[in-house]
């Protein structure tokens, strides 16, 4: 609502210039303003005055604006109301934060599957702990095993974590992965089970040469760069 006779405009402007809490002074305006417009119609309909009348007898009996608005400004205190604007902002981030992840655990809950990584028991041969986290940006990866099969196939299984936000990690490329024999493998990193603030990845290799003794997985991007060595066991033949 808005002061549209002068009056009205010098009553609210004396009154709203006592109060120093900024955010409460529309409020004030609107409160006033409804306040003189129910007690002009009364005069109008009641006292049959004009409608000048009314007001000017309206903005008389209203009193003195300059001490309305600082008796206004002692209960509009702006320390205590910024105070309550924060504490409100607060709960409202909070409520937000909470009703996000009640969202996310109950989604997970309903709909969490596990995608097949392709590794089979039976053939499993070594299970290798890694045991190794690197920080990338706001993302920590956690290399937790290496699972090796008789078939010459190697799974390496990696924890993405992150706390400011969500992983959403579509791939994750070395620069190098190779053997002692100077065989090189072609690797890609795919999630296959996402949580909240959290991604499981896996690593797939095939065709990994009976002869080899060691894995070498170079990464070097992005002014990141580390290595992970990965003995290997003996394995069959895969005629035998």
């Amino acid at each position: 609502m808005t002061a549209k006779n002068p009056l009205e405009k010098d009553f609210i402007e004396k009154l709203l210039g006592e109060v120093r809490f900024s955010p409460a002074k529309k409020e004030i305006e609107d409160e006033y303003l409804s306040h003189i417009e129910d007690k002009v119609r009364s005069l109008i309909i009641e006292e049959q005055m004009t409608r000048k009348e009314a007001l000017t007898l309206t903005m008389e009996e209203m009193g003195d604006p300059q001490e309305i608005g600082k008796a206004l400004n002692d209960v509009h205190n702006p320390l205590l109301g910024w105070m309550l604007l924060l504490t409100k902002g607060l709960l409202i981030i909070f409520g937000a934060f909470a009703l996000y992840l009640l969202i996310s655990f109950s989604t997970e809950l309903l709909f969490h599957s596990t995608r097949d990584i392709g590794i089979e028991d039976d053939l499993v041969v070594a299970e290798i702990p890694l045991d190794q986290e690197i920080q990338m940006d706001a993302v920590t990866y956690y290399f937790d095993r290496a699972v090796i099969q008789d078939n010459g196939s190697a799974f390496i299984l990696i924890e993405a974590l992150s706390y400011t936000r969500r992983p959403r990690i579509r791939g994750f490329l070395f620069r190098s992965v190779h053997d002692d024999l100077g065989n090189h493998y072609y690797d890609l990193t795919i999630p296959y089970r996402s949580r909240v603030f959290r991604q499981d990845l896996v690593l797939r290799l095939s065709d990994i040469d009976e002869e080899a003794e060691v894995l070498i997985l170079e990464y070097d991007r992005y002014n990141q760069a580390f290595e992970i060595i990965l003995p290997l066991p003996e394995r069959s033949a895969p005629n035998e």
